[in-house]
């Protein structure tokens, strides 16, 4: 939705008026009135570093930027614009449309109710009602969801060892066994996914939320190691200042070859305390029973607790950060078998970098270590893994709402024993729509 042709041209013949026009910015108009939003930006920005503060070269930045679906840099330019020209009214109708596409939907309300109040056309006027009437819909039932499809290699699709024999002191003593026909397979995979989230507001206060979504890969050669996952969730929120907290009910199936591998059913818990629109902090905890299916002497019951923290800066390229430390328990619920249970502590973070022309990059990392309970019956130690993970990859705005996303992703979990000891790297490609 835009804020109407005749507004835009006279905001072209304003700031023509005002600032000596020149080829380049000719050159932008004449794109954006032929709706050719992403050459606009792609000629525009390349000389941002020399024309920023210029009102008019900001103000078609912006509106290229956010045509092109990069709502952050759209904001940053006309901030510059609202900074030197505050009774720019048309400006601050775009960056509300900005803030509104980046999901600050208090904001765009508060720039827009500051537009509505002033003497603008009555073209416009209903164009703004329309948007304070598509914020004050949202604020009730909101639903986002996404669909993904991609393809990649995995070097070891069924997180096995990669040795071909070793030695099981508690079967056969110091004699090895030959596991070569179970150990580490790699291949090529595709893979498939989508979701929806909604948050019904009940009042000022007190809102429904849930979810769903589903996952499959599907491996080329080795279909046997194929997986798919089951999540939905359902609770509430009561908000009050800047203050959040959640609660609600989980379940997960996660497959193997199209079969029931593990089941979860549990509680989280969430407080949230919002510092700004750009700052929270949250404590959260989980409650959850494991269900195996085919093997019940694994069932389980998980309780986790932790802390994370989330920030995103204001200025060009700065950084989205996250962080969060955690730790629990797992608890068998079969008798005699404490080594199928443990403790478990860890550390994650991440962060990403929007860049210029739809460019992105992002990278992560966590760490969690798991002390189990009690000695292998098999191997004859207490056993403890040291899980560490890293990812990063590359995104680019393909168009509004469409992503292309390449990543590169390593684990390593360190074992004492062999079996459980691996390494594995997946490397993909997947285009993601949000809708």
């Amino acid at each position: 939705m835009r804020l109407g042709k005749a507004i835009l041209a006279a905001v072209l013949v304003a700031f023509t008026t005002c600032a000596a026009a020149d080829a380049l910015t000719d050159r932008a108009k004449q794109l954006l009135r032929d709706r050719q939003y992403k050459q606009a930006y792609e000629l525009l920005l390349p000389q941002e570093p020399n024309r920023a503060g210029d009102p008019e070269f900001d103000y078609l930045l912006g509106i290229a930027a956010l045509d092109s679906g990069d709502h952050e840099r759209a904001i940053f330019a006309l901030e510059r614009v609202l900074a030197l020209q505050p009774n720019n009214h048309v400006a601050r109708a775009e960056i509300a449309r900005a803030y509104l596409a980046g999901g600050e939907r208090e904001a765009a309300r508060r720039e827009f109710e500051t537009v509505r109040r002033q003497q603008i056309p009555e073209q416009a006027k209903e164009t703004v009602d329309r948007y304070l009437s598509t914020i004050a819909a949202a604020d009730v039932t909101q639903i986002r969801g996404y669909l993904e499809a991609g393809f990649g290699y995995d070097s070891n699709v069924n997180s096995a060892t990669g040795l071909n024999q070793f030695a099981i002191p508690g079967i056969g003593g110091t004699a090895l066994f030959d596991f070569s026909s179970a150990n580490q397979r790699s291949d090529h995979f595709l893979s498939f996914a989508g979701g929806v989230n909604f948050t019904r507001k009940l009042s000022p206060a007190f809102a429904i939320v849930g979810g769903g979504s589903a996952s499959a890969k599907s491996n080329i050669d080795h279909g046997q190691f194929d997986t798919y996952n089951l999540d939905g969730s359902l609770g509430g929120r009561f908000s009050t200042g800047k203050e959040a907290f959640t609660l609600a009910l989980q379940a997960q199936q996660f497959g193997v070859d199209f079969l029931r591998y593990r089941e979860a059913a549990g509680v989280v818990a969430q407080w949230q305390h919002n510092y700004h629109e750009r700052r929270q902090a949250t404590v959260f905890g989980q409650a959850t029973k494991l269900t195996y299916p085919t093997q019940p002497i694994r069932d389980a019951n998980r309780g986790v607790i932790g802390v994370g923290y989330a920030t995103a800066g204001t200025g060009d390229n700065a950084p989205a950060l996250f962080t969060s430390v955690y730790g629990g328990q797992e608890r068998e619920e079969a008798d005699g078998v404490p080594h199928l249970g443990h403790d478990l502590a860890g550390i994650r973070l991440g962060g990403q970098v929007r860049m210029g022309l739809g460019w992105g990059i992002f990278a992560n990392a966590s760490h969690e270590r798991r002390l189990y309970g009690g000695t292998d019956p098999a191997f004859l130690v207490r056993r403890e893994d040291r899980q560490y993970d890293v990812a990063a990859g590359v995104s680019y705005l393909l168009y509004s709402a469409t992503t292309l996303v390449v990543q590169l992703a390593h684990t390593r979990n360190d074992s004492n024993i062999v079996i459980n000891d691996f390494d594995r790297t997946v490397a993909s490609m997947l285009v993601r729509v949000n809708f």
